[in-house]
């Protein structure tokens, strides 16, 4: 196992997916498909959204949490460098938490929770509401945008893929998951307000290039909230690749239901359905995930190379 290829999934505007793509993306990479070609990863996630949803989305009961994202930024805050695992659930306490999310939803289900609530490669770095407050300790540090590389640094070779989800903003957690990361990913929803806040997202992106992460590129934008059949879908669709053009992802995540509901069962959609055409949400996520695990593997031929 090599370096892990960081991902930072980031949109400042709130809504459009992030949370939902970052989670079923890590958990579809981290299961692997033979049949959609998909190889299985070592994955993080990372949360660094005060929140907490994807620990959420897990079925992770908050007030049972030990040490977070937030005690460790405040274990590396003056550029310490330590060992992450003690703050890391395991996939092992990742699936207890499934299974009992499962469980009480699903209290007179007699034959327990089903085999797609088992994670074997997925492990998650949870945030809470603390983790608010750490920015206005950044602001007061030197090299304060380094903060979250410094802290992965010791789990890079454990695993092969690191997915960070982000806020809703482009303040100092978001800088930092851009300085920590190799490849940026944008969802945006499909609708006109979205591209126009694009504009500044990518003006963050070169400025970081050009300060603090010369090696942080574009790994591609996915639409998502997608209106089967809708005119405006496919005109915000259209507009998108005209101004991104290959950067955009074929793959559109199309709104629906299922996905908003699943993480009421302990698993987001992507692993509590089957990938076909009569669960179009866990269809979409596993299709994107083939089309980032392709890039994926190009990236590590790179490397290697």
């Amino acid at each position: 196992m090599g370096r892990a290829v960081v991902i930072a999934v980031v949109n400042h505007k709130g809504g459009c997916g992030k949370t939902t793509t970052v989670t079923n993306l890590g958990g579809a990479l981290a299961a692997g498909s033979s049949q959609m070609g998909i190889l299985p990863n070592k994955v993080l996630i990372v949360d660094l959204d005060p929140r907490g949803n994807v620990a959420t989305t897990f079925g992770v009961e908050k007030r049972s949490l030990g040490p977070t994202m937030n005690n460790l930024f405040e274990a590396v805050i003056d550029g310490s460098r330590i060992d992450p695992a003690p703050y890391i659930l395991a996939p092992h306490e990742l699936t207890n938490y499934m299974r009992g999310a499962w469980k009480r939803q699903n209290p007179n289900r007699p034959r327990g929770p089903p085999k797609s609530h088992c994670v074997d490669r997925l492990s998650l770095l949870p945030a809470d509401l603390d983790l608010s407050g750490i920015e206005i300790e950044l602001a007061m540090r030197i090299g304060r945008e380094h903060r979250l590389r410094i802290a992965l640094e010791s789990a890079m070779d454990d695993y092969d893929l690191i997915v960070i989800d982000t806020p809703a903003s482009l303040g100092l957690l978001t800088i930092n998951a851009l300085t920590a990361a190799d490849w940026l990913l944008v969802p945006i929803q499909a609708e006109f307000y979205a591209l126009e806040s694009m504009g500044q997202l990518l003006d963050t992106l070169n400025r970081v290039q050009t300060a603090v992460n010369p090696k942080l590129r574009l790994l591609g934008i996915t639409m998502t909230m997608v209106q089967g059949g809708s005119n405006l879908g496919r005109t915000v669709a259209e507009a998108a690749k005209r101004h991104f053009g290959g950067r955009i992802l074929e793959t559109q995540i199309p709104r629906s239901i299922a996905v908003a509901e699943a993480p009421l069962e302990g698993a987001p959609v992507a692993l509590s359905k089957s990938p076909i055409e009569r669960h179009p949400g866990s269809l979409a996520y596993w299709n994107l995930a083939r089309e980032v695990s392709s890039r994926l593997e190009i990236i590590r031929t790179q490397r290697s190379g």
